[in-house]
């Protein structure tokens, strides 16, 4: 679903009564609700007010604890935090043990009219789990008020149903690709990558 659609539907949900909180008229939402398994992917949260007609100061965003090698983006005029958390067992990336992983991501440190807009871009390491769902918990803070942006549904029930709670929370549903990222998989490439060093030796 193309980026205008994926907006459009979401706004047109007011329209047909499908939420009745101070929000009815549209979600805070991931860009296309999905991502490629085993992909580094660019997440787009998609902010289209503010609380009421107040402007929005801060967003507050859990990362779900499948992903990794999480980075996001600070857009013009605001400030961002990664918050980390420690993990029960180290976990290895590039060759090194990783005790900490990005557990929040806070923008912050500008004004957002309501009547705007907003777009808050991360890249994130998609997990090999097809049919996943991956919530990202969103608190936004206004200049008066705040919405919390939380709510979800068991596992056993059909994702589609998020959007009849008053504060859906935002989430991508990870798909099988239809190839790998770099167009190889990264055993075929190792073994390439092998075999192009050893015939470099001298002889």
């Amino acid at each position: 679903m193309r980026f205008r659609s994926v907006v459009a539907a979401v706004i047109g949900a007011a329209g047909l009564g499908l939420a009745a909180g101070p929000e009815a008229s549209a979600h805070v939402l991931v860009e296309n609700m999905k991502g490629r398994a085993g992909y580094n992917e660019m997440f787009t949260l998609i902010v289209p007010h503010g609380c009421g007609s107040s402007p929005t100061t801060e967003l507050r965003m859990k990362v779900p604890p499948e992903l990794s090698q999480v980075i996001p983006e600070a857009p013009a005029g605001w400030n961002v935090q990664v918050l980390k958390r420690k993990v029960d067992k180290p976990v290895m990336r590039s060759g090194r043990p990783v005790t900490e992983v990005v557990d929040e991501i806070v923008w912050s440190g500008n004004s957002l009219p309501s009547e705007h807009l907003g777009l808050f871009r991360f890249m994130a390491g998609v997990p090999n789990t097809p049919d996943k769902v991956l919530y990202f918990k969103t608190i936004q803070k206004c200049a008066e008020g705040e919405s919390r942006w939380v709510d979800t549904v068991p596992d056993t029930e059909e994702i589609w149903r998020v959007w009849l709670k008053d504060y859906p929370s935002p989430y991508a549903v990870v798909i099988a690709p239809d190839a790998p990222q770099l167009g190889v998989d990264m055993k075929t490439l190792a073994k390439a990558d092998a075999e192009m060093k050893a015939k470099a030796k001298p002889q």
